[in-house]
């Protein structure tokens, strides 16, 4: 027999093995991972032992200069005090911002990174409403050390009025110093003039308690008008050099802030490839950028 009759037959078994060796796409396969610039800052405070540690080693440095600040009726830590003067004969008092200096969101932050979205008000307000953001290390112990001196314990946040009782019941569930006859959570737009830079909260404590002590994660916390330049943001850090780890405090944030938002000179509705090429444009390559200590 001719081997011709039988080369269809051979053709079709080839074709056959050949389509059995080819490899097939997994149905396995692990889908593909996001990418965000804010994955290292959510992980580096979620998981990170130095986050905790600087974070303790704020509290701890303030707690040992309430103790000299008491001792000292001329000591105030806010410049709106320094302007209104006669305090000295006030009750002392501390204002302490809320998140990620006394409340840790971080994962409210890290749902934004795993869903690729960014920060809205809406979805910002639904997660204060669940109520469950954890104390930052330390703050919890320094509060309360406060309010056993006698000190009150004032909570400035930028955090809006509608939802000041979500944030009561929140700090109350860790038992924060938080009387029941007295406001002590002083929110955004609670007061006409309480806009989100809070001299005017400062100024309304000033007039009833001397602040001995703030601590804070943003500039804002601590000055006013500070919607500058890097390079302004910069200087009116220096111009208050003797104030930093002895009457103002600063807690770790690198996830967010007006730092974040300088670099894309505040316009926060521009795209997000956008906000990301002004970072870039910010970055130091040469050595370039005066450090610190020269500014």
């Amino acid at each position: 027999m001719s081997a011709t009759r039988y080369a269809p037959v051979l053709l079709a078994l080839l074709v056959l093995l050949g389509a059995c060796a080819t490899p097939r796409p997994s149905t396995d396969t692990a889908p593909a991972l996001r990418t965000n610039e804010n994955l290292n800052s959510v992980l580096w405070t979620q998981t990170s032992a130095e986050y905790a540690a600087t974070a303790i080693q704020a509290y701890q440095g303030a707690t040992v200069m309430l103790d000299r600040a008491l001792a000292d009726s001329t000591w105030t830590a806010a410049l709106e005090q320094l302007e209104q003067g006669d305090y000295h004969d006030l009750p002392p008092a501390v204002i302490l911002d809320v998140d990620e200096t006394v409340l840790d969101n971080s994962i409210y932050q890290a749902r934004l990174v795993q869903h690729g979205a960014e920060f809205s008000r809406g979805s910002w307000q639904a997660w204060v409403r669940e109520e469950k953001a954890t104390p930052v290390p330390g703050a919890l112990a320094f509060t309360q050390y406060a309010d056993e001196r006698g000190v009150a314990v004032f909570y400035v946040t930028n955090r809006r009025h509608e939802v000041e009782p979500a944030t009561r019941n929140n700090l109350t569930a860790y038992d924060f110093p938080l009387p029941a006859d007295e406001d002590r959570i002083l929110t955004r737009a609670e007061q006409p003039d309480w806009t989100g830079d809070k001299g005017t909260r400062r100024t309304a404590v000033a007039g009833t308690h001397r602040i001995v002590l703030m601590l804070g994660d943003n500039l804002g916390d601590f000055l006013s008008e500070v919607e500058v330049s890097v390079a302004e943001r910069a200087e009116m850090t220096q111009q208050y050099a003797e104030y930093w780890g002895t009457r103002w405090f600063v807690l770790p944030n690198p996830q967010y802030g007006s730092w974040d938002g300088a670099l894309i000179d505040y316009e926060y509705g521009v795209s997000r490839t956008e906000k990301l090429q002004r970072k870039y444009d910010h970055l130091d390559t040469e050595g370039d950028r005066q450090t610190h200590d020269d500014q």
